[in-house]
């Protein structure tokens, strides 16, 4: 009966946008396909939701679509329904188009989760909000912060007087939500706990997605579908997924949005070294770590902390990084000093270059850019 319940859920995967605040690197490629510890956003995803025992998937496109559709079609033993999305009118769009399409060409099922492509659960927290859905109507995944940061970026919501927050981690039971707030100014918050962009509905979402106002953003919000739904008396319930009090800090560990959450969501699954052969002398090196194929470091030199170099890049002697990430071919000279900054594919710093909190590229001139976090 178990597996017939996950046979009937389809997974939406959102994946259309431009990730405008991971320029440039988004100038290249779609958000999803950004590498976490080697293996992209979007095929993580995926696989744990594969893991998890769901094999249906829709992926909403549009931003660079064909790049992202050749990723999928490496994945096997899924299912896959690829929709255009042509227009960026909001999430609410993206969802209605993506559920009245599945419902065209399968009609049993009953069941919908829905995903941001920037954002990786794993297959336990899935599984949690899975459970907790056979109870309710709609499942929220939840974070629970007191910084004020968090707010600008994430919706809020009102806990029912009626739940035990003692019980927010708890799938038989859950937390009984009774308002939603996108990105609520101090005087709105409401509690300590956010939504995070993973839901699980069933169809009677599907009456809340139509005749939708523009929002100020000039979009269509699911989270004005979530009020609505509330107020017409829908069950609607949140798990708390993300179990560290979240901060401004770390909330970039797990919901990639801007340059410096490469690093963050790396840091986060970096958690055993790769290492292949490799010359240098006496190097100092403080795991985690990932080497590629065909690097090559220098004597006497420290990597690490939360480091990763890309195939054939190099490091030169005396040269310290940690805690960043170096793309496919880079060449580090000596007596460099690298603190969290990212590498682009093909750059070359000389001898003595030291950088910290930065994207290093190259402009339309061929020199090179730096561009703070």
């Amino acid at each position: 009966m178990y597996m017939e319940l996950k046979s009937n859920v389809y997974v939406i995967i959102l994946a259309a946008g431009y990730a405008t605040r991971l320029r440039p690197i988004s100038d290249k490629i779609p958000k999803p396909l950004i590498e976490i510890n080697g293996k992209t956003i979007i095929s993580r995803i995926i696989s744990n939701f594969k893991e998890a025992g769901f094999n249906k998937f829709c992926i909403v496109l549009g931003y660079k679509s064909g790049l992202i559709k050749k990723e999928i079609l490496k994945i096997k033993d899924i299912e896959t329904i690829f929709i255009d999305q042509k227009e960026p009118t909001g999430m609410a769009d993206a969802i209605a188009f993506a559920i009245n399409s599945i419902l065209l060409n399968y009609n049993k099922v009953s069941n919908f989760f829905i995903t941001a492509a920037d954002i990786i659960f794993s297959k336990e927290e899935i599984l949690k909000m899975f459970e907790l859905h056979k109870n309710s109507d709609v499942v929220l995944s939840l974070m629970k912060s007191n910084d004020l940061e968090i707010a600008k970026g994430h919706a809020n919501v009102k806990i029912s007087k009626d739940s035990d927050l003692s019980k927010d981690i708890d799938e038989n039971q859950g937390l009984s939500l009774i308002d939603i707030i996108e990105k609520p100014k101090p005087h709105e918050i409401m509690s300590d706990y956010y939504s995070l962009p993973l839901y699980l509905t069933n169809q009677k979402i599907l009456k809340y997605l139509k005749n939708l106002e523009i929002s100020e953003r000039g979009e269509r919000e699911f989270q004005d579908v979530l009020k609505n739904a509330i107020q017409n008396h829908l069950d609607i319930r949140g798990i708390r997924i993300l179990t560290p009090l979240i901060t401004a800090e770390n909330i970039g560990e797990f919901h990639l949005t801007c340059l410096q959450d490469i690093i963050r969501m790396n840091k986060r699954f970096l958690v055993e070294i790769k290492k292949n052969s490799f010359r240098g002398k006496k190097p100092k090196l403080i795991e985690p770590l990932r080497f590629g194929n065909d690097v090559k470091i220098g004597d006497k030199l420290k990597l690490g902390p939360n480091v990763i170099l890309g195939d054939s890049s190099t490091v030169g002697d005396f040269s310290e990084l940690s805690n960043t990430i170096l793309f496919n071919k880079v060449n580090v000279g000596k007596f460099c000093r690298l603190h969290w900054c990212i590498i682009d594919d093909g750059i070359s710093l000389p001898d003595n270059y030291w950088a910290k909190n930065c994207f290093i590229t190259r402009d339309n001139k061929n020199d090179l850019e730096i561009i703070n976090f």
